[in-house]
């Protein structure tokens, strides 16, 4: 049947292009001089060689982990409620943090072979900022990429115009919105198996 609030699509349309920042963030390991600029430009580094790594796999599980050690996904999936933040029971939390980690990584996989950055260099890194730009082979114009870093952890990235987590929030709230304010209906999107549905409304 289908589903009348697969807005899923749309995120995954969005996340493709972000999908190309996170993996090829990795060449910043060739320039330590750049990546050592600021504390945050090294947080990024670390991270992208762990994507690097996953990308090699595409395995959608070595994502997961990439996201769980180098990016804050609680805050990510949280924020990603948006209004309805207070409508997701306590006791449902963590296994929240875990579908929507799940969900990006899967994304990540998908996509995994469309990105193949020829260099990329540090522009600016100032506070929790880290700006970078991305050059891809042929035709392919240069794109500037924005990692936010909080806590030493990835919290966002910002790739034409696009933040990841705001991203996330417009899907996660259309189906919301669609299915009037629904946790079931938003968690069986993100994947819960249909006998973890009760509990949430």
């Amino acid at each position: 049947m289908t589903n009348p609030f697969n807005s899923a699509h749309a995120f995954k349309h969005g996340l493709t292009m972000i999908c190309g920042a996170v993996l090829a963030l990795v060449l910043l390991g060739n320039s330590p001089a750049q990546a050592g600029s600021c504390a945050a430009a090294d947080v990024a580094m670390q991270a992208g060689t762990a994507f690097l790594k996953a990308a090699k796999t595409r395995r959608a599980s070595d994502f997961a982990a990439a996201l769980a050690s180098y990016t804050d996904m609680n805050r990510i999936s949280l924020f990603a409620l948006g209004k309805y933040r207070g409508l997701l029971p306590a006791d449902r939390t963590a296994e929240f943090v875990s579908l929507t980690s799940r969900y990006v990584a899967n994304t990540l996989a998908d996509f995994a072979l469309k990105f193949k950055a020829r260099s990329i260099s540090v522009i600016d890194c100032r506070g929790d900022k880290v700006a970078t730009r991305l050059v891809f082979g042929g035709s392919r114009a240069a794109k500037r990429a924005t990692w936010r870093i909080a806590g030493g952890k990835v919290v966002d990235v910002n790739i034409q115009n696009v933040w990841l987590a705001q991203l996330l929030r417009d899907n996660y709230v259309g189906i919301l919105n669609k299915s009037g304010g629904s946790m079931a209906i938003l968690f069986s999107n993100i994947g819960a198996a249909p006998e973890r549905q009760v509990g949430v409304n």
